[in-house]
């Protein structure tokens, strides 16, 4: 079985990344299979808005800006890694950022782009947090309609 395009997800923890980016090249090269590099900007709805406390319109302008910010810096991270990975492993790489919950970002852009393998890597949420909502990459792995390596 051949994987011809890999959706690698990142979310820039140093070692994690290291290790999930080295994998999918290392797949990539071996297959001869486009990567396409994933980040996800976590769109949080601020807590006082969710608990039905509505904020002024200036403040909500504020959050707004911090998001585009964020995707705007998340971008260019995003094209140097996919610079960096294509130098090393002499594969296409397409950069991508998207904004929203990571896992059903990552499903519908796998989806879309006919990703035929998803490397995700296993760190992420902790403790309360990861028993009440689950991991990123376990909520993948269980719903995605392809192939799921999860980078430890």
């Amino acid at each position: 079985m051949g994987f011809k395009r890999i959706m690698t997800c990142v979310d820039f923890s140093h070692d994690i990344t290291n290790r999930v980016l080295t994998v999918s090249g290392e797949l990539a090269q071996l297959m001869k299979a486009k990567i396409l590099l994933t980040y996800v900007v976590e769109r949080e709805v601020p807590l006082l808005i969710s608990e039905g406390i509505v904020l002024p319109k200036v403040e909500l302008e504020k959050f707004e800006g911090m998001y585009r910010l964020l995707e705007d810096k998340s971008r260019e991270k995003m094209e140097g890694l996919a610079r960096e990975l294509a130098e090393e492993w002499q594969v296409e790489v397409k950069p991508v950022v998207l904004v929203g919950e990571p896992f059903d970002m990552i499903l519908e852009k796998a989806e879309e782009e006919g990703a035929d393998l998803i490397v995700v890597g296993s760190h992420g949420k902790k403790g309360i947090e990861r028993l009440l909502l689950g991991s990123v990459s376990e909520k993948v792995a269980r719903k995605a309609k392809c192939s799921v390596l999860v980078v430890r």
